[in-house]
């Protein structure tokens, strides 16, 4: 009997829940145009429910997104998955945001993916998604992000959210433009089955968040 699994996205400030019989989608919140825009993460995992005629008790796995994104959206969604995961005794496997949006945008494309989100100002986090797989990840500032971009511009894709303003009088500089900042709910499904064929079992897992260093005085 093919596993029902639980997908979680919100960190792109947008929440998406999807359901998954096997590697087979079988609903999507972002389809459901009475669910589009709604925050509210049970409503739409009980119109998933509902629709599919599967009961939470079906559910063989959650898969969440676990950022790096709107960081309250992010631990709002990651909490809930944990609760079903402890509830329920049943595996928790996140995936990192990156990686989801940039196969997506990648769509088996041979380019690399840049992927860059805000976190606090004036840093940025950015990260580089190579044949469907995250190969660099960092929690940097804007005058990096900027340098990183240029060396990419031609040779990569973007994905993500983000704006570098101009710094007063000096040419304006044009970037490139994302190409997404939110996964397919087909693409989160097959990374999550991949995952779930090589993740450790937990009924916990955690988000994304900034690393602030602080020397000692």
């Amino acid at each position: 009997m093919a596993m029902i699994s639980l997908l979680l996205q919100n960190s792109a400030g947008q929440m998406a829940v999807g359901l998954g019989e096997g590697d087979r989608l079988i609903f999507d919140s972002s389809r459901d145009a009475a669910l589009v825009g709604l925050r509210n993460v049970q409503a739409h995992v009980q119109a998933g429910l509902d629709q599919t005629g599967k009961a939470m008790s079906d559910v063989g796995c959650v898969f969440v997104d676990t950022g790096p994104g709107g960081l309250g959206a992010t631990r709002t969604t990651v909490a809930f998955a944990n609760a079903l995961g402890f509830a329920a005794s049943i595996p928790v496997i996140g995936l990192h945001a990156f990686e989801l949006i940039g196969r997506h945008v990648s769509a088996g494309g041979e380019r690399p993916v840049v992927c860059i989100r805000p976190a606090a100002r004036p840093n940025y986090y950015i990260g580089k998604v190579e044949a469907g797989v995250l190969s660099q990840f960092q929690f940097t500032d804007v005058e990096a992000v900027k340098e990183f971009v240029r060396a990419h511009r031609d040779i990569a894709d973007f994905a993500g959210k983000f704006a570098f303003p101009n710094v007063e009088n000096a040419p304006d500089e044009i970037w490139p433009v994302s190409q997404g900042n939110s996964a397919s709910m087909e693409c989160f499904l097959a990374l999550g089955l991949e995952k779930y064929q090589t993740s450790p079992r937990s009924t916990r897992v955690f988000p994304i968040s900034e690393n602030l260093s602080v020397t000692a005085q």
